[in-house]
């Protein structure tokens, strides 16, 4: 590159045809051409005699200045002008270009593009060959160094992917056909990643590294698990904090803005440059589970996105049953014990069965009830899709129509069976471990879980199939069965402590947790743990700018390849695995990088700004001019003719 003050030319050699510009005004100047003198007696006769409307015999010197400062702008964009380029790379060597390609490098991505091109015409003008490196974790096989200007498209056509970024492992083996010195430049998009430091000092070591920081802060945002759904929010660098915009689908079924949700304040300050907010969804349950996806405005990258899954969906639960205990005795009540056990995690609604039904529940729980009035509305209501789960108690144990029950997964003998009371010689039960392939799998159970009266199911060849839940003699302690689309499921003791402590347990809450979880799901596919699902097949994929698309030839995922997070092979989206659908969110923690021993590029002079399209536009204008000159002398010729004819 030729640097004249602040001005730099990319292919200075074109800058020679300047000299041509006298010999073009020589060429140019004479319209017409000098007439041929021939003496003609005849001509005595004209003398004195004066033409009204002479003829030119030179081109006006205005127009004649248009025409050589246009070619002159021409010569000068085509010579590659950069108005205070950015310093040299050091070293003359080969021009090695990483370029972080991870989500986090979505929002400023044209200007990285822009960047590296200017790169390859700078190392195609001095005649250097160039490799470029794309950090999405998708480069296999050593770097083949080639001509820079056959880069470029392979450059224009890249784009970010809905993953981090990610290095190939082994910085030797990718620089093993490279060669002994680099100029290497390296667009980072501010962010640490694994493998960076290696990378870095391994390519210290074989030239001057020159870095482009990103501009402008990053911002990463994800779910935060909990019995209340909420967002955290961390961003890059100081600041206003642009706000969450919840996006879902409104009554109609168009796709727009349902709600706003402001950060706060940080939640322990900045810490290493990252402020983290955290961001509560406390929005009405109907409203929320319209929510498709929450994005950071203005932001255009998938780790500014998450997709809202099962997880985020709050359900709606129906409590009915005899809550009529007093003050006094509250811990009497099951309905107490169920109220503690859902209230952190689901929307609860109470009252008689008619008037839950008409709100639409996910969950119905029943504690201690028989007879019915509502049963076919209820049936209905089950087969439809719903969930319906009941707690045995004294009522039923007394009753002597309790096998002419409908809403029960099994038969129940009516009498109960007391196995840790007063009057009985056995001991209270514990609990088994749970099935693996059951809703409850993976479960610790409490030592001192036990249970000390029961329901019993009338044997039946399938009673096995449907007993979730076992006590540690092989009685049924929670059984279930499918009716319809939904789904029934039966405590075989109750909500409360009066026939065993699992009411007052931590394995109460998670069982019901999990049953919760598991509405609208088939009862043959119960809810289980994202490692517990053998594979998962993408439903929608999200590109590294956070836009979201069907994937054109999806792969299933296996559980552990699913469990890592997004990664090539698994982009950022939702995934289905049986009936439940899971989401894979690129945003999560992130820490800044620090550069020891490379040359930071600065703001003012990374850009550099490319005079070329400016210098061929007014080449182009001037032209235009130059047309538009000539038109109105050949008009004003043509009518100074009419008139002497006239």
């Amino acid at each position: 590159m030729l640097v004249l003050g602040p001005l730099g030319f990319l292919t200075p050699w074109l800058l020679a045809a300047l000299a041509a510009l006298p010999v073009l005004w020589l060429i140019l100047r004479a319209m017409p051409p000098s007439p041929k003198l021939v003496r003609f007696p005849g001509t005595r006769l004209l003398l004195g005699l004066k033409d009204p409307h002479p003829v030119a015999r030179h081109t006006p010197w205005w127009l004649l200045l248009l025409r050589v400062l246009a070619i002159a702008a021409l010569i000068l964009g085509f010579a590659g002008p950069v108005w205070k380029p950015s310093p040299d790379q050091g070293g003359q060597g080969p021009l090695l270009i990483v370029m972080d390609a991870g989500w986090a490098a979505a929002p400023d991505w044209p200007q990285r593009q822009e960047r590296a091109l200017r790169a390859l015409d700078q190392a195609a003008a001095a005649g250097q060959p160039a490799a470029l490196m794309v950090a999405d974790g998708r480069a296999e096989g050593a770097l083949a160094f080639q001509p820079a200007s056959e880069l470029a498209g392979q450059l224009r056509a890249l784009r970010p992917a809905a993953w981090e970024t990610r290095y190939p492992a082994d910085p030797d083996a990718a620089l093993a056909e490279a060669p002994a010195a680099l100029s290497v430049l390296w667009l980072s998009d501010g962010l640490d990643h694994d493998g960076r430091a290696d990378w870095l000092a391994a390519l210290s070591g074989r030239g001057r590294v020159t870095v482009v920081p990103p501009q402008g802060p990053r911002l990463a945002l994800e779910p935060v698990a909990g019995d209340r759904p909420a967002l955290r929010l961390r961003v890059t660098g100081g600041g206003p904090v642009p706000e969450v915009l919840a996006m879902g689908l409104d009554p109609q079924g168009v796709p727009r803005e349902l709600a706003r949700l402001k950060p706060g304040v940080p939640e322990s300050g900045v810490q290493g440059g990252v402020a983290s907010y955290l961001i509560p969804i406390t929005l009405p349950s109907e409203l929320r589970n319209r929510i498709t996806r929450f994005e950071v405005e203005g932001q255009v990258s998938a780790g500014a996105v998450v997709l809202a899954d099962d997880s985020m969906r709050r359900r709606k639960v129906a409590l009915v049953g005899d809550d009529r205990a007093r003050e006094g005795q509250r811990l009497l009540s099951p309905m107490h014990y169920l109220r503690r056990s859902l209230a952190p995690s689901t929307d609860l609604i109470e009252g008689g069965l008619g008037d839950v039904l008409q709100a639409s529940p996910d969950v119905i729980v029943i504690a201690d009830q028989l007879g019915l009035a509502e049963q076919a509305e209820l049936r209905d209501w089950v087969e439809a899709g719903g969930l319906l789960v009941r707690f045995s108690g004294p009522r039923m144990a007394a009753s002597d129509r309790l096998s002419e029950e409908a809403l029960l997964p099994v038969r129940l003998r009516a009498g109960g069976r007391d196995i840790g009371g007063a009057l009985s010689w056995g001991e209270p039960r514990g609990i088994r471990p749970f099935a693996a392939d059951g809703p409850f799998a993976g479960l610790a159970v409490p030592r001192d879980a036990t249970v000390r009266a029961q329901l019993l199911a009338e044997p039946a060849p399938d009673l096995a199939e449907r007993t979730i839940a076992q006590l540690s003699d092989g009685t049924p302690l929670v059984t279930r069965a499918p009716l319809g689309q939904g789904q029934l499921v039966l405590f075989h003791t109750t909500a409360n402590a009066e026939w065993s402590n699992l009411a007052i347990s931590g394995l109460f809450v998670e069982m019901l947790d999990r049953l919760v979880r598991s509405a609208r799901a088939s009862a043959a596919a119960p809810e289980v743990e994202a490692a517990e699902q053998p594979f998962w097949l993408p439903e929608l994929v999200l590109d590294g700018f956070g836009r979201s698309a069907e994937p054109g030839n999806p792969v299933p995922v296996a559980a552990a390849d699913f469990a890592k997070g997004p990664a090539p092979g698994a982009p950022a989206g939702l995934y289905r695995g049986g009936e439940r659908m899971a989401a894979l969110n690129a945003g999560g923690p992130i820490a800044l990088a620090d550069w020891p021993g490379a040359r930071i590029e600065s703001a003012a002079q990374a850009p550099g700004l490319d005079l070329r399209g400016w210098l061929v536009a007014l080449a182009a204008a001037l032209f235009a001019l130059d047309a538009l000159g000539s038109a109105w002398l050949a008009r004003g010729t043509r009518r100074g003719r009419d008139r002497g004819f006239a």
